[in-house]
């Protein structure tokens, strides 16, 4: 079965969504930030995690009225034609995000881990693992990161005490130096990256409790968001704005500048990779896991075989897409920017909006029939 017929807990899904969001945040945000705002990257952080928030209190408000499942919400609320539309749109989010995952993760690869490799056998091997975890099911997929969660969390952690030490805390000047634009492409820089909090409305069915997991989306991004607060505090005190501004990775650059005591492992920059390369393939997992549960819906397909032949060769080439053509970077924050973010918000206004309307709609009706 898709998911071998079992739920998962509020706390795994808690882990899941913290690894889903700060991974490929933590690896890109912060030099997107120094170049853009400076100091004042830590504003964009704050002013991104409130405009989760509301993204947060809208899905919460259209979980409510969930009963079976997202999908059948939505044809139920706004009609057949419209809720496959929202589908689609659902589904272009994810596989697109999937694809440029995959492309990051195996950047990430052939860069730090894996010189002399080739980015078609990266790619083809990441996404067969990620085929194999999602027809293993969420419960296993679950129970694994649910393991692994500490192992990646306490070395960072660590890791990141140890670079405190190198920290200017003059760098962190100017602050409220950046203009409102600034400030603006920064927030909703910052917005982009905490969308794949948006599959928690696809989570219900598969999860115990499923009436909080708004509040456990809530946790989750303001964990995230203090770490990845932390994270760019420390980079910004030791690389300062110019610098970090031009840095591709620039966690990862701090993670090989940090002497651990006693000299004894001379590249733990090595072992550090592997925190960002978990949580980004917990996200390439995700991208895949939700993509062919979005087509197996639409196609009403009780196994998920073909919605996954569909999904996994897509998400291949828009990976390979992103390696061959540098210019798809700029189309993908184009749509990222213009289409996805505010599309998400709208849907769920609709929705909200279109519910109540019918709800007042048919009580009146109820009213007048009584009468």
């Amino acid at each position: 079965m898709f998911a071998d017929n079992r739920k998962i807990s509020l706390r795994q899904v808690r882990r899941l969504l913290i690894l889903d969001i700060f991974g490929m945040s933590s690896l890109m945000l912060p030099g997107i930030l120094a170049s853009m705002t400076g100091a004042d990257g830590l504003i964009c952080l704050i002013l991104g995690m409130a405009g989760g928030l509301v993204l947060l209190w809208l899905m919460g408000k259209n979980l409510q009225y969930v009963k079976e499942n997202y999908y059948s919400y939505m044809k139920d609320t706004a009609g057949e034609l419209v809720g496959d539309i929202f589908m689609v749109f659902y589904f272009l989010y994810f596989i697109t995000l999937c694809g440029f995952v995959l492309y990051q993760t195996s950047l990430l690869v052939l860069v730090w881990l894996l010189p002399e490799g080739s980015e078609f056998w990266v790619n083809l091997l990441l996404l067969a693992l990620a085929a194999y975890g999602t027809v293993r099911g969420i419960e296993g997929r679950a129970r694994v990161y649910e393991i692994i969660f500490w192992f990646l969390g306490i070395p960072l952690l660590v890791m990141l005490i140890l670079a405190f030490r190198e920290v200017r805390t003059d760098y962190w000047a100017p602050v409220f130096y950046s203009g409102g634009e600034d400030l603006l492409r920064g927030t909703i820089a910052s917005g982009i990256f905490l969308l794949p909090l948006t599959a928690l409305l696809f989570l219900k069915p598969f999860c115990r409790q499923e009436e909080k997991l708004a509040a456990v989306g809530k946790r989750a991004l303001i964990a995230v968001t203090l770490m990845n607060g932390l994270i760019y505090l420390i980079l910004l005190g030791v690389f300062g704005q110019n610098t970090m501004g031009v840095l591709k990775r620039p966690v990862i650059t701090l993670m090989s500048m940090v002497n651990l005591p006693g000299g004894f492992f001379t590249r733990q920059d090595v072992m550090m990779t592997t925190v960002w390369f978990f949580a980004l393939f917990a996200l390439l997992h995700t991208g895949v896991f939700q993509s062919t549960l979005i087509l197996k819906e639409l196609f009403h397909e009780s196994g998920n075989r073909y919605s996954m032949c569909i999904s996994l060769p897509l998400a291949f080439f828009i990976g390979i897409g992103f390696f061959q053509q540098p210019f798809l970077m700029e189309v993908y924050e184009i749509y990222q920017k213009w289409i996805v973010l505010p599309g998400m918000v709208a849907i769920l206004l609709i929705l909200l909006l279109v519910h109540h309307l019918r709800t007042h709609w048919e009580s009146k009706k109820e009213e007048k029939e009584s009468c």
